[in-house]
């Protein structure tokens, strides 16, 4: 079943008000799906979710929010809650308390929307959110089923995901030791790090193949990345 997508669109054009929100959004799209996508209805046909952020507005667009999704059906898929952000210096705000901010926005928007989109009561949804403030923001997956199997060790491909950087590796399954293949700026792993599928070539260098078939795959040598440097 494919995913709910749930993001967050700044409608501003000063690039610099909300200096690292793309990497919170992008966390947050992933954190959302085990959270909360299992308990919307699915008979409802959401397929994106999002916050869309206006520093003009003097308050969320709660009414005509409502107008537009109570017990109806979002129009072509899309559920989306206009949110003021007038007088909110992200900038200047600590980790948590952007957590807490984007919290409460999604807070507004999954209580505004009829109990006819879940199939819990509305109360899980918003109990689910509440504990996202507490818990480390942090995701980590297992990008292949398959394992790579490398001078008789066996290893996971993994990528890990937190606000500050997503790192790829390689996670060693004899003692789960991590070996960082690549990092990347969080924001950029949907494009630029979307795997389909990885393998040996030249017998030491791993080769990972893009889905966005304009990128080149992404290569490593194994001899290098494995080497475990001696203090």
């Amino acid at each position: 079943m494919r995913n709910i997508w749930f993001t967050i669109y700044s409608s501003t054009k000063d690039d610099d008000k909300y200096i690292g929100l793309e990497n919170y959004r992008t966390l947050l799209e992933l954190l959302l799906i085990p959270a909360i996508q299992n308990k919307i209805n699915r008979n409802k046909k959401a397929q994106k979710i999002m916050l869309d952020f206006s520093p003009h507005l003097e308050n969320d667009n709660v009414e005509n929010f409502i107008k537009w999704h109570y017990n109806k059906k979002p129009y072509e898929g899309i559920i989306n809650l206009d949110v003021s952000t007038k007088g909110v210096d992200w900038n200047t705000m600590t980790d948590q308390e952007r957590k807490d901010f984007l919290i409460e926005k999604w807070k507004v928007l999954f209580n505004n929307l009829s109990d006819d989109y879940f199939v819990v009561d509305k109360y899980e949804v918003i109990k689910s959110l509440e504990e996202l403030k507490k818990e480390k923001w942090k995701h980590t997956s297992l990008l292949f089923k398959k394992k790579l199997k490398y001078n008789k060790e066996i290893y996971s491909i993994i990528m890990d995901v937190s606000v500050e950087k997503a790192s790829l590796a390689l996670v060693r399954e004899s003692d789960e030791k991590w070996f960082i293949l690549k990092e990347y700026e969080p924001w950029k792993i949907m494009m630029n790090a979307n795997f389909k599928n990885f393998k040996l070539i030249n017998e030491d260098t791993l080769m990972l193949e893009n889905k966005t078939i304009f990128l080149p795959p992404e290569v490593f040598d194994l001899k290098e990345v494995l080497t475990e440097k001696k203090l």
